[in-house]
C-alpha cells in the first residue's frame, strides 16, 4: 500500500476568498473595515495552517449497480449514482486534505471572544483555504492520470449524492489519513473540520471535469453544509 504525504503551500488569493464571503468572484469596492478583517485573517490562516496531503492509487475489483470494490482497501464506494460516476474506471485516486488542528482552534476561540464578522469571515477564508488545498491535490492526482493515458474524472466525496458519510473511516482507514492528523467523529464528519476527503476515477472514456463555486451551483461534496454558502438555498438538501 503505497501513500504519498505531502506538505503543501498556501498561496490563497482573495479572488478564491470574495465567493465563500458571499461578495460573489469580483465584488466592487469593499469598506476599509471588512478589507482589513480579510487581510487580518488571511495572514492568521496562512500562519496557523499546516496544509498536507495524502495521496493513493487503487485498483477497482468490481463494479456492482451500487458499489465500487477496491483491491487491497476496506473503503467501498457506495450507491448507485457513486457507483454509476465510476462505472467506465480501472482505478482510482484517494486523496485526503487538511489545513490542520490549530485552524478549528482559533476559529473555536474566535467564536467565544470576537465578533460575529471576525468568526464568519475567518472560517469563509478557511473554507477557500482547503479548497485551494484539495484543488492543489486534484492537479497532482489528475497529472498522473493523465501521463498514464486515462481520463481523471470529477472528484466524488463520502456525503455526496448517495455515498454515505458512514464511509468516511473506511475511507481514512484506507489512505492512513491518521498521518495527516485526520480522524473521524462518531457522526462521522472529519476532524479537523477544515479537511477533504475525495476519490478521482481512472476512466478510459473521456470525462467532463467541472466544478462550480459557491454563489454558482451546489458544491461537490468539499465543503461541510454548515460551511457552505448556498445552505439557505441548497437544492440537493434532500439528498444528504
Amino acid at each position: 500500500m503505497k501513500i504519498k504525504i505531502l506538505n503543501l503551500p498556501l498561496l490563497l488569493s482573495k479572488e478564491e476568498i470574495y465567493p465563500f464571503l458571499h461578495l460573489g468572484p469580483s465584488p466592487g469596492p469593499l469598506s476599509v473595515n471588512i478589507d482589513k478583517l480579510i487581510d487580518t485573517h488571511l495572514r492568521s490562516i496562512t500562519q496557523l495552517a499546516k496544509p498536507q496531503g495524502a495521496i493513493r492509487v487503487c485498483s477497482v475489483s468490481r463494479i456492482t449497480p451500487d458499489q465500487v470494490v477496491l483491491d487491497g482497501a476496506s473503503l467501498v464506494i457506495a450507491g448507485s449514482r457513486a457507483a454509476a460516476h465510476f462505472i467506465t474506471c480501472e482505478k482510482v485516486t484517494l486523496l485526503a486534505a487538511t489545513l490542520g488542528i490549530r485552524i478549528d482552534e482559533h476559529l473555536a476561540e474566535l467564536q467565544q471572544t470576537a465578533s460575529a464578522s471576525d468568526a464568519f469571515i475567518f472560517n469563509g477564508i478557511a473554507s477557500a483555504a482547503v479548497e485551494h488545498t484539495t484543488d492543489i491535490l486534484d492537479n497532482i492526482a489528475v497529472r498522473d492520470i493523465r501521463r498514464s493515458s486515462y481520463y481523471p474524472t470529477a472528484r466524488f466525496s463520502p456525503g455526496y449524492g448517495d455515498w454515505s458519510l458512514e464511509h468516511q473511516q473506511q475511507f481514512i482507514d484506507s489512505i492512513s489519513g491518521e498521518k495527516i492528523g485526520l480522524a473521524v467523529t462518531s457522526h462521522h464528519l472529519l476532524r479537523p473540520v477544515k479537511s477533504v476527503t475525495a476519490v478521482i476515477g481512472w476512466s478510459k472514456v473521456p470525462q467532463e471535469r467541472s466544478y462550480e463555486r459557491p454563489g454558482e451551483k451546489t458544491c461537490q461534496g468539499t465543503l461541510t453544509c454548515s460551511d457552505c454558502p448556498l445552505k439557505e438555498n441548497c437544492i440537493s438538501k434532500t439528498q444528504r
